[in-house]
């Protein structure tokens, strides 16, 4: 995509774009999607506090041992739940590690495959299957509904209830 004022428009993997201007060298970065509200964010905080959603399965699940497997970042459903379509909002996020592709330190894929099973961003036709015959529902989706699950049980009980 080319747009004159800022010169050759970049994706990147984050989710964010780049116009790289022609005239100095500046560069601008554009979100794909609106910045999340505080509601938005009041629900991502805790969602990212869990770690990653996929590996608290696998750990209940008895495929792996440790529950973490790297830094959690934010996943952004995309329409059609396909990689690099347009993504539907900041309500619809799951929280992933190395699922996201981010191998820990020391690590190669092989071995983060190995340790926490498919990689939505490395393996992602594997991670679609296996994500069908473990959660009902459908790829990201089913994984939100999970999130959403564990963010109720983990969440204070009411003092009135």
């Amino acid at each position: 995509m080319f747009i004159p004022e800022f010169g050759r428009i970049k994706s990147s993997r984050c989710g964010y774009r780049s116009a790289i201007g022609f005239q100095g060298g500046e560069s601008v970065t554009r979100r794909a999607i609106k910045a999340p509200t505080k509601a938005e964010q009041t629900y991502q905080r805790p969602a990212r506090g869990l770690g990653c959603v996929v590996c608290r399965w696998r750990h209940a699940a008895g495929l792996q041992r440790g529950i973490s497997c790297g830094p959690v970042r934010i996943h952004h459903w995309n329409i059609g739940e396909l990689h690099g379509q347009k993504q539907i909002g900041q309500h619809a996020v799951v929280a992933m590690g190395d699922h996201q592709g981010i191998p820990l330190p020391g690590k190669n894929e092989r071995a983060m495959y190995a340790l926490f099973g498919p990689s939505f961003q490395e393996q992602a036709r594997e991670f679609r299957m296996w994500t069908l015959d473990a959660l009902p529902g459908r790829g990201t989706e089913a994984w939100q509904a999970c999130q959403d699950q564990l963010l109720q049980q983990s969440a204070p009980r009411d003092a009135a209830a």
